[in-house]
């Protein structure tokens, strides 16, 4: 077949595309531009339905779409208005939220008191009134949803609603009206059709969460039964105008809507509502807030989508009207109100008040750095939290008659706002008033969810149930705190490390010391680092884990032994120790990197005091850590050092010195490390020196260590221990180089997000200039009480390194960054006030310590922010 086209062929295909160009635009009669227009406005409705807006809550935490790396704001007032269609089309735009009403009084999770007592609501029995097709009205407690089936379609999709106005619906009727309404042929023994006109709510299971006076902690009052009439409870105060979401259902007052319909067969079927009040879906969202900023200016009216959520809230950050104490002392009569903050220089200033009896005293504003601040413990109060009123004159007076109507209702509220140094509450009998901090106390937020004797996952059948047994018994409830899976890491770890403790048989011992001698003479090894791994079932338990179980002494992390002090403490001491000190020849003692030594009684996986047969150990683990001593001995960097113990074989501890580069540079960071019975195959146990103090987002106060490596946190491939290659040294490299590393912010969970970001590296920054301080502050707290074993590596070190520390605070003082060995006209940031602040304060100590181990600090100059 021939391909080529002659002209004559390009000629007649060109006429032919020609023809069928008229052809098309004849079969769309001119109308094509019309057609292109009225697609064009579908596709922008489709953008305009897509297009959600940015939703905020009072209390979030903002910043400036323009800056999104400038100061934050709290939201402090929310306006919002909607666009609504009903469902029978009708369209109403721009309604003011505040216009719009749930679907009942009463929804799940509200929360409603009964007396003294503060509940959740869990489940509903709701209570549907219905106009029957031949006029008369009927209403339902629905305990079974064959009492009243939705005929299609259901126009409404929403689980939380079954029944809502307007609805279609069959009922079954104890007793049949006979009406005309067997004429339409609808007409069912025992059943009727109708229209749901309202929908309320008849039975209400309540879970009983805190009671007012709780906080006294001096009473146990009686809960009411789980099952409550909604006339004995009164709602909590909330501000539901601005947690309305898009596809949201809600009636409006006043939107008029009636509708007859005339049968085929003549007759009239009454179709309108008992009320004015019609269903509306949310079809669109509109949100203004009012922000209150750092600096302490506000901003009203601002477009949601002018501002962005700070997802991730820097730990040194503060707002106006915040309450503070001072970081060092916590001294509890002594607190502060955060009037304004300086965000790029991490500064605050805030007025001091001092708790006197029964009233706070102010004093003198003063700028203070954010580094030395921690939000008050006792006051962190948020918008909308729970409050109840102290009122501990009259607390034990009252008794349990007494606590009812107005008084409980005046003593339980939310936080509606701040100002001036006082919390603005709403109150449930509907007032508000101003109160002093002291004045009320905090439900906790692991409160607000608390365990039922009814599953959530139960039907109103099973609650229909419990109806019958409501006047006769009440419910046992048992409250709980919402999951934290910190806590609960670490909860669970107390067992792992009951369990794993151990003491080796005297006979494994001189197995072992005869052993090491002979590898390595007088040398041993140690490795400190110990980690709380995450919870594992423990019903597979091997026998190895059960004796040792039987032969341990429980160990609780949140014990701490007398021997560690907290390290704000050990900062303000004198210097203790000084007679080792003394023994200490002036000149420099090489310290070995890895030695094996005596009594491990400070140790974290020591458990004194207790005397029994060890478990067995198996050839192949002592066959391995002899390989783990060995790779130690030689593969040690000169900047990490180990001691293990000769009397217990799986107990190690290990120092690192922080590395250049890092806010940890010149630091020594301590770890002890046990090697479990069932080493290699599960990784060692690590525990931080912490010293009460977070350095770094993997370094816990408690102690625990997060890494993927010790399998205490999410990892895969060479990221998790591998029995066949993973080693003691790969921790300690691991320590040193991935978590105190250079930019430790990004450790965080998350945060790697952030990287690269504005808002990332500005918390990063200041992340750092924390580490830095707290560092500092562990230099003056080793050199109060050095861990045992290693008194003189810590005396040599600092010796060595006191120059350079000074050095590098002055450094940072005139502006170089932290860890960074850049001069200053190299770097595009310089350090905040705040960090200079309180780098001012911890010099002067740092030239004290090192002065009383004998280093030369005559040249050392004190050092103005």
């Amino acid at each position: 077949m021939d391909m080529n086209l002659t002209d004559s062929d390009w000629e007649s295909s060109s006429d032919s595309g020609s023809s069928e160009q008229e052809e098309v635009e004849f079969s769309y009669g001119g109308r094509a531009q019309d057609i292109f227009s009225n697609l064009e406005e579908t596709i922008g409705k489709i953008d305009d339905f897509l297009s959600f807006e940015r939703g905020f809550m009072y209390g979030d935490i903002v910043r400036s779409a323009a800056e999104p790396s400038g100061q934050s704001g709290r939201v402090i007032n929310v306006d919002m208005s909607v666009n609504l269609e009903s469902i029978h089309g009708k369209v109403v735009k721009e309604v003011d939220t505040k216009r719009l009403q749930r679907l009942r009084s009463i929804s799940l999770c509200d929360y409603v008191i009964n007396g003294p007592w503060l509940g959740r609501v869990d489940k509903i029995v709701e209570r549907v009134s219905v106009t029957l097709d031949d006029g008369s009205n009927y209403e339902v407690l629905v305990r079974n949803q064959d009492q009243l089936v939705a005929v299609p379609p259901n126009m409404l999709e929403d689980s939380q609603y079954t029944y809502y106005p307007g609805q279609r619906v069959q009922v079954k009727l104890a007793h049949a009206p006979r009406s005309t309404s067997w004429l339409c042929g609808n007409w069912r023994e025992n059943q009727a059709l109708g229209t749901v006109c309202s929908v309320e709510a008849g039975l209400v299971y309540v879970e009983w969460v805190a009671s007012i006076i709780m906080g006294g902690g001096d009473r146990n009052l009686t809960a009411p039964q789980a099952l409550q009439s909604p006339e004995s409870l009164t709602l909590l105060p909330s501000v539901p105008h601005a947690s309305w979401q898009l596809g949201d259902w809600c009636i409006l007052p006043g939107a008029s809507h009636c509708d007859v319909e005339e049968l085929q067969n003549g007759f009239s079927r009454n179709m309108q509502r008992s009320s004015s009040d019609e269903l509306f879906v949310i079809t669109k969202t509109k949100m203004k807030v009012d922000v209150l900023w750092q600096d302490g200016g506000c901003s009203m009216g601002v477009d949601s989508q002018q501002l962005v959520p700070v997802g991730a809230v820097n730990a040194h950050d503060f707002w106006p009207e915040q309450f503070v104490v001072e970081k060092e002392t916590c001294n509890s009569k002594r607190w502060g109100v955060v009037k304004v903050v300086n965000a790029n220089e991490q500064t605050v200033k805030v007025q001091w008040r001092t708790l006197t009896e029964k009233e706070a005293s102010e004093q003198m504003e003063e700028v203070v750095s954010a580094y030395e601040l921690l939000e008050h413990p006792d006051f962190g109060f948020c918008y909308s939290d729970v409050v109840f009123s102290v009122a501990t004159e009259t607390k034990h007076l009252l008794k349990d008659g007494d606590y009812s109507g107005a008084y409980c209702l005046s003593s339980i509220g939310v936080v509606a706002g701040f100002r001036n140094g006082v919390v603005e509450v709403k109150w449930a009998n509907g007032s508000t008033s101003e109160v002093a901090p002291y004045e009320i106390w905090r439900m906790e937020r692991s409160e607000f969810s608390s365990s039922s004797a009814i599953s959530p996952a139960s039907s109103v059948q099973d609650l229909s149930q419990k109806i019958a047994q409501s006047d006769e018994s009440s419910s046992n409830h048992q409250e709980t705190g919402l999951v934290n899976l910190y806590s609960v890491g670490e909860s669970c770890n107390v067992n792992i490390l009951e369990s794993s403790s151990f003491f080796l048989p005297k006979a494994a011992i001189g197995f072992i010391t005869s052993l090491a001698s002979s590898l390595f003479g007088s040398h041993g090894s140690t490795s400190a680092i110990s980690s709380h791994s995450l919870c594992n079932d423990t019903e597979d338990q091997s026998d190895s884990e059960i004796l040792v179980q039987e032969a341990t002494e429980p160990h609780t992390i949140s014990e701490s032994k007398s021997d560690e002090v907290d390290m704000d403490t050990m900062v303000n001491l004198p210097i203790v120790g000084k007679g080792i000190n003394k023994t200490l020849d002036s000149a420099i003692v090489s310290f070995k990197q890895f030695d094996m030594v005596t009594d491990c009684s400070d140790h974290h996986f020591f458990s004194p005091g207790k005397e029994v047969t060890q478990p067995p150990v198996t050839k192949s683990w002592v066959k391995k850590v002899q390989q783990e001593w060995s790779n130690l001995e030689a593969d040690l960097p000169n900047t990490i050092y180990v001691r293990v113990y000769e009397e217990r074989m799986d107990l190690l501890r290990a120092a690192l010195v922080g590395a250049p580069g890092t806010p940890y540079h010149d630091g020594l960071f301590f770890f002890d490390i046990m090697l479990p019975p069932q080493y290699p195959h599960e990784p060692p146990m690590v525990h931080y020196h912490s010293g009460g103090m977070r350095l770094n987002p993997n370094l816990y106060e408690s102690g625990r260590v997060c890494l993927s490596l010790l399998n205490t946190w999410n990892g895969s491939g060479t990221e998790v221990w591998n029995p066949g290659s993973s080693s003691i040294l790969q921790v300690l490299l691991s320590f040193q180089a991935l978590v105190l590393n250079e930019k430790p912010y990004f450790n965080e969970a998350g945060y790697d997000k952030q990287l690269g970001r504005a808002e990332g590296e500005k918390n990063s920054v200041s992340y750092n200039e924390n580490a830095f301080l707290i560092t500092c502050k562990s230099m003056i707290s080793l050199l109060r009480k050095p861990p045992k074993h290693f008194e003189v590596l810590v005396k040599d070190h600092f010796t060595h390194r006191a120059h350079h520390v000074l050095a590098a605070c002055k450094a940072n003082m005139e502006g170089v960054p932290v860890g960074s060995s850049s001069k200053l006209q190299e770097s595009s940031t310089t350090n905040s006030t705040g960090f200079k602040i309180m780098l001012t304060k911890l010099y002067p100590k740092l030239v004290e310590a090192f002065s009383e181990i004998g280093v030369d600090c005559s040249q050392g100059v004190a050092l103005e922010p």
